[in-house]
């Protein structure tokens, strides 16, 4: 196996790994039709995810529990 096969599928497992999480996290990811355009891989947060970022955007109080 050559080093840019070895590059091209360690980076491939690394990218489906990150997909599969964010998945899990309520995310969905477009996925390009060229290799050339995965640069501007659309990532899409669902009503899943959205909740959790808004909590964790509100400020802490003095106890350090955010306020609801």
């Amino acid at each position: 196996m050559s080093d840019h096969d070895k590059t091209v599928r360690s980076a491939a497992t690394a990218l489906q790994k990150a997909i599969a999480d964010a998945h899990k996290a309520g995310y969905r990811v477009a996925w390009p039709s060229r290799p050339e355009d995965l640069g501007a891989i659309a990532i899409s947060e669902t009503g899943k995810v959205k909740p959790a970022a808004a909590q964790a955007a509100r400020p802490a109080t003095s106890t350090g529990e955010a306020k609801t």
